[in-house]
């Protein structure tokens, strides 16, 4: 917590009762699936880098 408080420049607050949530484990996303998302979202990264005049570099 103390990074997302230094993040958005806030005092540092002691969370005295901090409950975990969603402790369960989650499978192991496939090795193809984030390719098949840029795939899936290329146009729209174009268009987003050409509206802003700026390249991302959006490799893994």
């Amino acid at each position: 917590m103390t990074g997302v408080f230094d993040f958005f420049n806030l005092p540092n607050y002691q969370i005295l009762d901090y409950q975990k949530l969603n402790l369960d484990s989650y499978p192991l996303i496939k090795k193809l699936l984030p390719q098949k998302l840029r795939d899936f979202s290329q146009a729209e990264i174009h268009k987003l880098e050409s509206d802003l005049e700026m390249t991302f570099n959006w490799k893994t």
